[in-house]
């Protein structure tokens, strides 16, 4: 089993670079290059980078597009980028697909439209749609490694306001708000967005279960940390395989 420890909130970027460093070395090796050679394809760099954020110590996911993406993704064009991402990657089609599809699920309520008529903004970037399709990715070769299903923790949101391409909302976000029905969620301590769309829709399109706690004598552990700091710590994710 592995599992997804979300008490200091989840993200797309967070839950991939936890996901790479549990990786076997040479998986993570041949993840990393189809990864970088997917990304390169659409004239962007990705990179895997060992960080140390106090005495913890983990990895950091980051997708540099030469271009800002200031636009919006539709349903149609989302989707083919995720197939085509995915047909480079090798594999992870299906855990990626199911989980945009929760975004765009998650989208249609928050919005009251089909999802067919659903534009994403943010979750629509080439950089997110990269991160969903590496977590199929590596879902994938964790499976073939020999581990079991994934279970996850409570969910730390965040608290406060973020600032969005549709203006200032409160945190949950609506999407956030629709994707986090049926799970267990905590504001946390912190103001700002711990919890992404990405991020939960990601939780929920890898994990069978929401249980209670890591593993008491986990086998391995593997950090995947943010950007951003809250309360003086960066934002991270830890997954543990029992």
């Amino acid at each position: 089993m592995i599992f997804i420890d979300a008490r200091e909130g989840i993200s797309g970027d967070m839950l991939l670079a936890a996901m790479l460093g549990l990786l076997p070395e040479k998986d993570r090796a041949e993840a990393v290059s189809r990864l970088k050679s997917a990304c390169g394809d659409r004239g962007m760099e990705f990179r895997l980078d060992a960080v140390t954020d106090g005495e913890d110590r983990g990895w950091a996911v980051s997708c540099i597009a030469g271009e800002p993406f200031s636009g919006e993704t539709g349903y149609r064009e989302a989707h083919a980028a995720v197939e085509d991402a995915c047909r480079r990657l090798g594999s992870g089609r299906d855990t990626a697909v199911r989980i945009l599809g929760l975004v765009f699920d998650a989208e249609s309520k928050a919005h009251g439209l089909p999802a067919e008529q659903v534009h994403l903004h943010e979750v629509g970037r080439p950089q997110a749609l990269m991160n969903i399709c590496g977590i199929g990715h590596a879902a994938e070769l964790l499976a073939g490694s020999g581990s079991g299903p994934f279970e996850y923790s409570v969910v730390t949101t965040g608290r406060g306001i973020v600032v969005v391409s549709h203006g200032v909302i409160r945190i949950p976000a609506p999407a956030c708000t629709h994707l986090l029905e049926g799970v267990r969620h905590q504001p946390g301590d912190s103001p700002g967005e711990r919890a992404t769309p990405t991020g939960i829709a990601a939780l929920k399109g890898v994990a069978q279960a929401q249980t209670d706690g890591p593993p008491r004598t986990p086998a391995a552990c593997s950090i995947g940390f943010g950007t951003k700091r809250f309360g003086g710590r960066l934002g991270r994710v830890t997954l543990y395989r029992a």
